[in-house]
């Protein structure tokens, strides 16, 4: 039984050696794409640290720096752990329950506590990429601030160690309470969405509610006094935070003490998880896969049609849509995309009046309020649609039966793209401008980038996702993982990188007419000649059983 659970992790390690010496033997452009993206992420967030700490560095903020680097410090620990144990939690339960190795595991004749932690490190190292990509150059950026650099490098690094697992351990746990409670939020979805989206709306009602009443006058204490909540002391956001500040400031016993704190609370959780996982894996595998259906569920319901659209493009689209919320893995990661972006808009008004003081710094924060939405928007297309038509290679020959040539079928698939990503994606950019007190006409702007970007995006991502389809896997993970889906992220970050220029030209122009037309000049003809190419690429290609396998 030991040996075989061993077994399990050596799988593991085996399949990240082999992976990387694919990535250097046979994908070497995929490696070196992957490399230039990190290196530039990189660059970017260490010159934004960097850059803060120099303006904080002036003799008017000497005073609140450091109160100040605590409380930012303290709000990005706060929104990095929830990104990374969502994103655990998501794929430790795929790991656990839903692909065909999970099946396989829980036939095999390998302890229920074995599985869990083969899954609890596999969903940790893929969800981990975001502390990789955006708290390492911050921390390295921070270096030059610490009193004793070598010291706080240990620190450092055994403070991100020790967080990195604690959201680990809260994401197994998340992934287990989901495997529990999916068969009864199947039953009562509606229920379920309705309390979500009220608790939502009070939510936002509440951050906006200090808004009307803020008070001029103290702007950088204003946002320390405002940022207090993601300093609680019961969370493990803020011992993070306290481990790095105390690194910096040479007090080691400070630091032990809160690295030691988040070591025993990911210890205590992952032995729950443990737990739970030896008591619950197989039941809950076995209420997951064959679910009874109910007397009044045995009759199938009539599909609704979604209106203003042809009956066929309708009929498409609404299958399309009902896989997708059926999916509760999709649901949450689209959820935690744009879930981080619509709490960082609603956490504006907390910023008190530090937006205001100058009107430069308006027009800037929403340019890149403008550039995180897009970036989401460009992560959602390469997750979610990109995949989409190489995962209909076992229902072609459905397809080219159905009374409706297959260029509908892509069609259909752009339609779904816009119907999910573009609502949220506009919305969020129109509250951004709204928070931001910026005029209709830069709003109304920046809304039509933002719906360029989204037609373009989805496009892209279907005339490379039939360009390079893959219609023998059925995994969506690995086709975005693959050389396809990097030419995707690329071709994707090009696209908004033309956009988002386009949308700064106003801005850098004074807002004068001629740079309005300019910009919109731009914005359309860029968006409409990539939109056409794209789409015929993926009318031309979609379908065609000769093309090569690319994951």
């Amino acid at each position: 039984m030991i040996g075989r659970g061993v077994a399990l992790q050596w799988r593991l390690w085996r399949s990240a050696l082999n992976v990387l010496r694919r990535f250097i033997r046979e994908q070497r452009l995929r490696c070196l794409a992957v490399a230039v993206v990190v290196a530039v992420m990189w660059a970017l967030v260490a010159a934004l640290v960097l850059g803060l700490l120099a303006f904080l560095g002036q003799p008017e903020y000497a005073a609140l720096k450091d109160r100040l680097v605590e409380s930012l410090l303290a709000l990005f620990f706060f929104a990095l752990f929830f990104l990374v144990a969502f994103s655990d939690a998501v794929l430790v339960w795929s790991a656990l329950f839903r692909t065909r190795s999970a099946v396989f595991h829980a036939s095999l004749p390998v302890t229920d506590s074995s599985i869990f932690w083969a899954s609890y490190l596999e969903g940790g190292f893929w969800a981990s990429w975001a502390v990789l990509a955006l708290a390492v150059p911050l921390v390295l950026a921070l270096a030059t601030q610490a009193v004793h650099p070598l010291g706080y490098a240990l620190g450092s690094t055994l403070a991100m160690l020790a967080f990195v697992a604690c959201c680990m351990s809260t994401g197994s746990v998340l992934a287990l309470a989901m495997a529990r409670l999916l068969p009864v939020l199947r039953r009562h979805a509606r229920l379920v969405l309705a309390i979500g989206a009220a608790a939502l709306a009070g939510l936002a009602w509440l951050v906006l509610a200090t808004y009307a009443g803020d008070a001029a006058g103290r702007v950088i204490g204003d946002v320390v006094g405002r940022l207090r909540f993601a300093e609680n002391p019961f969370l493990p956001p803020a011992w993070a935070q306290q481990a790095m500040i105390a690194s910096l400031s040479g007090r080691w016993r400070d630091a032990a003490y809160f690295i030691a704190l988040l070591a025993t609370c990911a210890g205590a959780l992952a032995v729950a998880a443990e737990w739970i996982a030896g008591r619950r894996f197989r039941a809950d595998l076995d209420a997951l896969a064959g679910r009874l259906e109910t007397r009044d569920r045995t009759a199938s319901r009539p599909w609704r049609l979604l209106p203003l659209i042809p009956t066929d493009l309708s009929l498409l689209v609404a299958k399309d849509l009902r896989l997708f919320l059926r999916d509760p893995a999709q649901l949450m990661q689209f959820s935690m995309f744009f879930g981080m972006l619509a709490f960082y808009m609603l956490m504006l008004p907390r910023l008190g009046h530090a937006f205001r003081e100058h009107d430069w710094w308006r027009p800037a924060v929403s340019l890149l309020n403008l550039t995180a939405v897009a970036m989401a928007l460009a992560t959602f297309t390469g997750r979610f649609v990109y995949p989409m038509l190489s995962l209909e290679g076992r229902r072609l020959w459905i397809l080219a039966l159905a009374p409706w040539p297959r260029e509908r079928v892509v069609t259909a698939k752009l339609a779904f793209a816009l119907l999910v990503g573009m609502p949220v994606s506009v919305g969020l950019v129109a509250m951004s401008g709204i928070l931001l007190e910026l005029s209709t006409a830069i709003i109304s702007y920046q809304v039509l980038v933002i719906a360029s970007m989204a037609v373009g995006l989805s496009a892209c991502a279907l005339g490379l996702g039939a360009r390079l389809a893959d219609y023998a896997e059925d995994n969506p993970a690995k086709l975005v993982a693959g050389y396809g889906g990097t030419v995707n992220l690329l071709a994707s970050l090009v696209y908004t990188g033309l956009l988002i220029l386009g949308a700064a030209v106003p801005l850098i122009a004074h807002q004068s007419r001629l740079s309005w037309l300019v910009g919109i000049v731009w914005t359309l003809g860029i968006s409409a000649a990539w939109t056409t190419v794209a789409m015929r690429v993926a009318w031309s290609w979609f379908g065609r059983l000769d093309g090569t396998r690319h994951s």
